[in-house]
C-alpha cells in the first residue's frame, strides 16, 4: 500500500479546482470557501464495501460516482445546487496510486456533471473499502418533505426500479445489461431536478419510492395515492417488465415500489409539472400511502439496520 502522503499528492492532482471561492484547498487542516448570501445545505452519505456495493461486481470508477451521485442527488432534492465535496475512506491493504486514482477519478466525473468541485477529506486504512462523501451546495428555498398539500400532483423524474432489476440480474448470473449498469451507477438527470425547484415537497428515491412518499406524507400529515396506470406509461417500464417475466406481478412491483438506489426525484406539486417529469399519483386527506389495484405492497424499501 502507498504511503498517506502519495496517496495524498494523487489525490490533489486529481482533483485540483479552480474555483474563485476556494481560497485554500486540498493540502491544509482545512478548506476555506468564500462565504455566500444564499443558505447554505449540506447533506453527506457512507458506503461499506459488502453492504452498500460489491468490487467484484463494480469498479472503483463506478463505486466513487455512485456515492457522488448520491450525495449531489440529496443537494438537488431540497432545492440546492451542489458546490463543495469532502471525501473520506478507508482504505483497503490493496490500495496503491492507481487504485485510488481509479476511485477518485470516479468522484471527480460526476462532481463535473454539475460543476462541484472536492475541496478536502480524509484517509485511513481499514479492512474493508469504506467511503464517506459530505456535500455542500448553495440553496435560496429549501424544498423539503413537510410541504405536500392536498391536491398536488405527485410527479416524478424518471422510471425507478432499474437499479433494483440490475442487482437482479448480478444476482442470477448476468454480468451485463443497462440495468446492471444503472445499479454500478445511476444516470441521474440533474437538469431536470434543477427544473423541480418550484414544487412544494421532494425526495430522492434513495431507499424505495414507497419509503420516500411516506416521509413526504409523515412529514406533511397527509395522505398519498399513487395511480399505477399513469406509472405504467412511463417510459420503460415495458422492458422492465420483461426482465421480470412470469413473476411480472411480484418483481416488477418490488423493484418500481420498494427498490432504491436509483436516484430519480419524487415530488409533489400545485404547480405546472416540469417538462420531462411524470404524474403518477396524487396527494389527498389522511395519513398513509396506497396503491389501488397493488393487492399485496411489497416491502418498505432498503434498511440498513
Amino acid at each position: 500500500m502507498a504511503t498517506e502522503s502519495e496517496l495524498i499528492a494523487a489525490l490533489s492532482k486529481v482533483f485540483a479546482a479552480s474555483d474563485p471561492k476556494l481560497i485554500v484547498g486540498i493540502g491544509d487542516d482545512g478548506a476555506v470557501i468564500s462565504a455566500s448570501p444564499k443558505n447554505l445545505v449540506a447533506a453527506t452519505d457512507m458506503a461499506v464495501e459488502g453492504v452498500h456495493f460489491k468490487r467484484d461486481w463494480s469498479s472503483l470508477h463506478d463505486i466513487g460516482a455512485k456515492l457522488t451521485a448520491a450525495n449531489l442527488a440529496d443537494i438537488y432534492a431540497m432545492g440546492g445546487t451542489p458546490k463543495y465535496l469532502l471525501v473520506s475512506a478507508g482504505l483497503s491493504k490493496d490500495f496503491g496510486i492507481p487504485e485510488i486514482e481509479e476511485l477518485a477519478n470516479g468522484i471527480k466525473s460526476e462532481a463535473d456533471l454539475v460543476g462541484a468541485a472536492i475541496v478536502g477529506g480524509d484517509l485511513s486504512s481499514a479492512e474493508k473499502l469504506v467511503i464517506s462523501i459530505t456535500a455542500f451546495g448553495e440553496v435560496e428555498k429549501p424544498i423539503t418533505r413537510a410541504g405536500a398539500k392536498v391536491g398536488d400532483v405527485v410527479i416524478i423524474s424518471g422510471l425507478s426500479g432499474k437499479s433494483a432489476a440490475g442487482l437482479y440480474q448480478l444476482q442470477n448470473g448476468i454480468a451485463d445489461s443497462p440495468y446492471i449498469r444503472a445499479h454500478k451507477k445511476p444516470d441521474l438527470n440533474y437538469k431536470l431536478a434543477a427544473n423541480f425547484q418550484s414544487v412544494n415537497s421532494m425526495c430522492d428515491v434513495s431507499d424505495g419510492l414507497l419509503s420516500e412518499l411516506n416521509h413526504i406524507a409523515s412529514a406533511s400529515k397527509v395522505g398519498i395515492e399513487l395511480d399505477v396506470e399513469l406509472i405504467k406509461v412511463i417510459p420503460g417500464f415495458d422492458e422492465l417488465a420483461q426482465i421480470a417475466g412470469s413473476n411480472i406481478l411480484q418483481l416488477v412491483w418490488q423493484w418500481v415500489l420498494a427498490g432504491g438506489e436509483d436516484h430519480v426525484f419524487v415530488a409533489t406539486t400545485s404547480s405546472q409539472i416540469p417538462v420531462g417529469a411524470y404524474a403518477i399519483g396524487k396527494v389527498v386527506a389522511g395519513d398513509k400511502v396506497t396503491v389501488p389495484g397493488i393487492a399485496e405492497l411489497p416491502t418498505n424499501g432498503f434498511r440498513h439496520f
